[in-house]
């Protein structure tokens, strides 16, 4: 394992891969390993030691971060001057990195009005695949010159570039937040309270559904016994929630999470706690239309063994699925339903098996090649992570 602690260090070990033609597997904390498909590389090129803030200015809203950086501590060091990322990146294990949130574009619950981690990257420093140091984006919120490259760097999976800095953009933390529940709603209904929640004038910043059976996060306790839970955040001053969340709850039989409850429930969903994998399980993510959700949850359900949730108002769904049902089959199903799908994490004894991404189109296939010669044209980061071939 190489464990570089600079720029020059990291762009030396990919000159040496280069010349040498090996293949390099870049890791940050680990956390997110098992996402995607296994790379067949001759070392990993560790990121845990190239970590730390490199600059954090409140008042402009930015923060500068080594992609190794722990998620803890970034958030910590937020939350003492009343900010976040707004976000709400999971972590899926306390080794949880920037670095690795931002390569995999993950966003937690907050997601549907926030956006996507893609849209908080303002800026990257970067080692790519021909051993060349790039820079992209800037250290200002607004910066419209050139091509938007942090972009293209979010979800590549490591594929393009080594990151070696990150530029994000901050946003205050609310004042206070409050979870409205309903308890006993079909599938399909919840998440048409969810859908109707989002076109209101509440501005909800969390929307979730779980169906009946689902474990439910600890801080809900009681709230749904084995029925089904549907769940709407708030969050802002203190007046303007309480007024929201009892209009809200006008539709009758709800029931309120006061901030510290409200935040540990979405934190749980955010790590996915009510789908807790088993050895011959894979976790899977789904995401379509949001009235698309119930119909592919029903077809889903029709599967023995497979668990759901719904989150960002029924347009992401997240299934723990036996290892028996074959991948091929699941992204069918997503097809159907104008979607697309993949595999997250596998089980202790679950093989890791083909498609983990839903299959590019021609075009699709051919614009990620154009990316991947550009950009590592020896095919030495992570080579295979994503599709075979890139």
């Amino acid at each position: 394992m190489l464990q570089p602690a600079s720029l020059e260090e990291v762009q030396a070990h990919v000159q040496a891969a280069l010349a040498g033609g090996e293949a390099l597997e870049l890791q940050g904390g680990g956390s997110k390993r098992g996402y995607g498909r296994p790379v067949q590389a001759a070392r990993v090129l560790s990121l845990a030691a190239l970590r730390g803030i490199v600059d954090y200015q409140p008042h402009e809203l930015i923060l500068v971060a080594r992609p190794g950086t722990p998620l803890s501590e970034i958030e910590e060091t937020l939350a003492d001057a009343g900010q976040a990322l707004a976000f709400e990146p999971p972590h899926w294990g306390p080794q949880a990195t920037l670095g690795g949130a931002i390569a995999c574009n993950l966003s937690g619950p907050r997601r549907f009005k926030a956006g996507a981690a893609r849209d908080h990257l303002l800026g990257f420093q970067a080692v790519t695949g021909t051993g060349e140091v790039v820079r992209g984006g800037g250290r200002v919120v607004k910066n419209v010159t050139g091509y938007d490259l942090p972009k293209l760097m979010c979800g590549s999976f490591g594929t393009l570039a080594v990151l070696t800095e990150l530029v994000v953009k901050v946003l205050p933390r609310a004042e206070t937040e409050r979870t409205v529940l309903f308890s006993g709603l079909r599938d399909a209904e919840g998440v048409e309270r969810l859908v109707a929640a989002s076109r209101s004038q509440h501005e909800p910043s969390g929307l979730a559904h779980l169906p009946a059976g689902t474990a439910v996060p600890r801080a809900a306790a009681g709230v749904a016994d084995g029925t089904a839970l549907t769940a709407v955040r708030l969050e802002g001053p203190e007046p303007s929630v309480l007024h929201r969340s009892e209009r809200l709850a006008e539709a009758g039989g709800a029931t309120f999470l006061e901030l510290d409850a409200s935040r540990a429930f979405w934190a749980a969903l955010r790590e996915l706690e009510p789908l807790v994998l088993g050895e011959d399980e894979r976790l899977w993510r789904f995401s379509l239309a949001p009235m698309a959700g119930p119909r592919l949850g029903r077809r889903l359900a029709e599967l023995e063994g497979v668990r759901l949730t719904y989150d960002w108002g029924g347009a992401l769904l997240w299934a723990a699925v036996p290892a028996r049902h074959k991948p091929a089959a699941l992204h069918k199903l997503a097809r159907e339903q104008g979607g697309h799908a993949q595999i997250v994490r596998h089980g202790a004894r679950c093989p890791r098996e083909d498609p983990a991404f839903s299959e590019l189109s021609p075009a699709q296939q051919r614009l990620n090649a154009n990316l991947k010669r550009s950009f590592d044209p020896q095919r030495i980061l992570n080579p295979g992570r994503m599709y075979p071939g890139l």
